[in-house]
């Protein structure tokens, strides 16, 4: 059993098995291949000697992460009873100060102290060492979360206008499948960016335009006799302008102008008729769908669903994917449905993954011991002194802590 622990708690097979995948993932990229309805993303991504793969590498990781787990469980032992085993008059002797007075030094260091018999054992840092078995389980919760993705559903469907829908096409199993709730698309409307127009007001007896102007969405142009517009909106598909009117600063309400010789039954009388008459072509901003969530017939939940904003009901994203008109004029919305149950452990994994990787670089583990001795007290090192720095950090906290001879 120690053996099989082993063997999947290697570096050198995590090593291998990284490199693998990665030409793997290099070949399943550039790889030229066409073959019917066949996808790349299944011959290499989903093909069982992929997830063969990717599961070796989630046992060599779990066994990484027991391996560090113990080490650092059992680290605390290890170190005193290296500390027991230690020759202290190979150490720097510190000078007469009482061992209160030198546990207090450390601790002003950073150092947490605890008592090994006559001997104390000084460590700082000691958290960030669980950082690394962290780190492990973090790389396995975002593997165990992409997996968890599988138990969900991708899905589209099309709604009209004042319609609903109670189920959705599962493009997996190429089958209308249930939503578990209704979608009901209340209302929408493209959103577009400014929308340069010109609209002319027009003697409806004569037919012949008395004034003409060329405006935008959101500016204000003077009809004369102390009457003012503000031009509100513009919907370029059905040549609809709506107008806010004033007379002498004052609101007389909306109007609403369409383009040939339609008429809009607009509440405000005028002895003109005002139509618009041409517009620079739109420029898309966003996608607008008012929405209704229903169970058992009533009204659970409302929102709006935009482009990159999507609504959420049980767990179930839909967004906006894409919209048009039918031939009668009557609009539709395409929206796609997602669930996807790992992905909070993908989110949860990656914050937790991203903390103990800060705390793996950030937080060096240092352990000292004190040692008592004929001549007083001494500073031995144990762990977090390795190379000519380590030297130097070691010859710094003896100095700090009141040591004689460093020679």
């Amino acid at each position: 059993m120690k053996r099989i622990l082993e063997i999947f708690s290697s570096v050198r097979l995590t090593m291998a098995l990284l490199l693998v995948i990665s030409v793997t993932a290099v070949g399943g990229t550039i790889w030229p291949f066409e073959q019917d309805s066949i996808q790349r993303f299944d011959i290499y991504y989903q093909s069982w000697w992929f997830r063969a793969l990717l599961g070796l590498l989630a046992l060599n990781l779990l066994g990484c992460c027991w391996r560090t787990f113990s080490r650092v469980w059992g680290e605390r032992a290890r170190l005193s009873q290296s500390l027991g085993n230690i020759d202290a008059e190979a150490h720097p002797s510190l000078d007469q100060a009482d061992r209160t007075t030198l546990c207090a030094r450390l601790e002003a260091q950073g150092y947490k102290l605890t008592p090994c018999d006559d001997r104390l054992l000084a460590r700082r840092g000691a958290s960030g060492r669980w950082a690394l078995p962290v780190m492990h389980l973090a790389i396995l919760a975002v593997m165990l979360g992409a997996w968890a993705s599988q138990l969900g559903f991708v899905g589209t469907a099309n709604v009209y206008v004042t319609h609903q829908t109670e189920t959705y096409f599962d493009w997996s199993s190429d089958s209308e499948q249930p939503l578990g709730f209704s979608l009901r698309l209340d209302h929408f409307e493209p959103r577009y960016y400014p929308i340069d127009l010109r609209f002319a007001v027009i003697d409806p007896a004569s037919r012949t335009a008395l004034q003409e102007f060329t405006t935008t969405e959101g500016e204000t142009v003077d009809l004369g006799n102390g009457m003012t517009a503000l031009v509100q909106r513009f919907f370029p598909e059905e040549e609809h302008l709506v107008l806010q009117l004033y007379q002498d600063g004052l609101p007389m309400g909306e109007y609403h102008a369409l383009s040939g010789q339609r008429n809009y039954p607009n509440p405000v009388r005028l002895s003109v008729e005002i139509r618009p008459m041409a517009f620079r072509d739109p420029l898309l901003k966003q996608l607008y769908s008012e929405v209704s969530i229903l169970e058992g017939g009533e009204v659970v939940k409302q929102g709006v669903i935009e482009v990159n904003t999507p609504l959420v009901h049980r767990g179930v994203a839909i967004y906006q994917t894409t919209y048009n008109r039918d031939e009668s004029g009557f609009w539709f919305c395409g929206f796609q449905m997602s669930k996807d149950p790992g992905e909070p452990v993908v989110w949860i994994g990656s914050i937790v993954l991203c903390l103990s990787l800060l705390l793996v670089f950030t937080l060096q583990f240092r352990a000292v011991g004190l040692i008592p001795s004929a001549q007083g007290w001494r500073l031995a090192p144990l762990a977090g002194f390795r190379g000519s720095e380590g030297k130097e950090r070691f010859e710094g906290l003896c100095r700090a802590v009141g040591a004689q001879d460093l020679s």
